[in-house]
Order: structure tokens, then sequence, then C-alpha cells
């Protein structure tokens, strides 16, 4: 009898111990069944806590070089519809497009969430031209144009968690200034008689060494292991100007780009 009480006592005190233990992993409270400390951590703020250190955080001045893509073109030519004047010359044009370009950025972080980024990117564009005169000799005037771009986008970036799917996406808006150099120009004319004739007219493209714009976009930045900052984005340009213009020759004022840039 005394080993059946026994027996009894210790399967009660063994499903006590059962249903405590059960209630105790939901009770935000000690094991001793005290109020929790404020200040003590739970498991879930350690492990947060953990890979926050873990982290290697952007700093808030970093340099970077930018490589860019524009899909679009810089220059947009008439090569297949031509353009009869009213003395029955005919104009044609083609772009040629260096569609890659490459510079540096500099970002710093001034208030908060927000950035000012600065930066400059080196590309190069220009046409092939011709007219064709309408004249007994049947003369062909050519038009070779180069130059060298240099764009500077000033932008204020966000990258804080409001409206943002994640902490390493940004959004950035501002303004950006084109400038023309190293303009390069030939002409040369020929006819079906005498052949080469040297030096041609100009066929009336205008040119404009400095451009204003407005730019948006957003992209992605990241810091790894390496201490090596990786940022891909996506930019549009509204340019308020031609670099170059005719009726067959204009600069492309809706810019698509994209660039990703490595800084440290």
């Amino acid at each position: 009898m005394k080993v059946t009480l026994n027996t009894s006592l210790l399967v009660m005190m063994a499903a006590s111990l059962t249903v405590a233990s059960c209630f105790a992993a939901d009770d935000t409270g000690d094991p001793n069944g005290a109020p929790k400390d404020k200040t003590e951590k739970s498991p879930k703020q350690l492990v947060s806590s953990s890979v926050k250190a873990s982290e290697t955080p952007i700093p808030r001045i970093w340099i970077g070089l930018t490589g860019s893509y524009t899909p679009l073109g810089l220059v947009q030519g008439n090569s297949t519809g031509n353009i009869t004047n009213a003395n029955g010359d005919v104009f044609t044009s083609s772009p040629a497009n260096g569609k890659v370009g490459g510079g540096a950025q500099i970002n710093a972080r001034f208030y908060k969430n927000f950035w000012l980024c600065v930066g400059a990117i080196y590309r190069f564009t220009g046409y092939d031209a011709q007219d064709e005169v309408n004249d007994v000799n049947g003369t062909t005037n050519i038009e070779r144009a180069r130059v060298r771009l240099i764009d500077f986008p000033v932008l204020i970036r966000y990258n804080g968690r409001k409206w943002n799917p994640s902490k390493h996406t940004f959004y950035e808006a501002g303004a950006a200034l084109r400038e023309g150099i190293g303009l390069k120009v030939s002409t040369n004319s020929i006819d079906q008689v005498n052949g080469e004739l040297g030096p041609g007219p100009n066929t009336g493209t205008t040119y404009n060494h400095a451009v204003k714009g407005v730019v948006a976009g957003g992209g992605l930045i990241a810091k790894d292991d390496f201490g090596i900052i990786v940022s891909p984005e996506v930019r549009y340009t509204r340019w308020f100007g031609d670099t170059f213009s005719s009726p067959v020759t204009n600069s492309q004022r809706n810019q698509l780009e994209i660039t990703v840039s490595f800084g440290f």
C-alpha cells in the first residue's frame, strides 16, 4: 500500500511538472515566476543583436567607380527615313553611339537616411550625316562629328525603411549637367564627275556644349565581408536641350541608364 501511494505521488508530480513546463515555455517571466526584467534581452533580441553585429555598415562617406550603359543611345539618327528640302537635296544621318561610359562618384550621408551623391560619367557620341545635292554632277556632302561628353549628376538618395521594401534599396532624385568637350567635325564633298572634291559645307547640324536635365532613379546597395560596396541602379534623365540638333540628327532627351558602382 505504501509503495502504491509513492508511485501515484510520483506520477502526479511528473504530470504537474510537464504541464507547468508547457506554460513556462510561453511565459514572459523567468523560470521562477517573477516578472521579466525589462533590461534582460530575450533569445530573439540576442539573435538580432548578433546578426546586426556581424553586418558591415555603409560608411558615412564613400567613394566609388561607376560603369554606365545607355540602351537607348545618346543620339538619334534618321538613316531610314530620308528628308528632302525645297531644293530637292536629300539628307540622311546615322548615330555613332558610345553606349558604355564610366566615371566616379562620392556619397555622403548628411541627415539620418538621406545621402548626397555627386558623380561624373564620361561618354562619347557623334553622328555621320550626308547631303545628296540635287545638281547635275550628283554631289554629296559628307559630315562626320564626334564629341566627348561628361555628365555631372547631383542626387539626393533615401534608403530608410519607410517606403522601402528592403534596407538595401534606395530612391534618388536630382539634377544633372552635361558638358561636351573636344568636338571634332570633318566634312568632305564628292561628285560623280570629279570624284573627291575636298572639304565641303556644313550640313546644318547645331551643337550645344552644355545641357541641363533632371534625374530620378533607384537601386540597391550592400557591403560585403571584404569591405567593398556594390550598388547597381537604374536612372532616368530628362534633358532640356540637345547636344546635336538638325532635321535628321537629334540627341536622346529621354535617357535610360543602367549603372553599377563599386566603392569603399
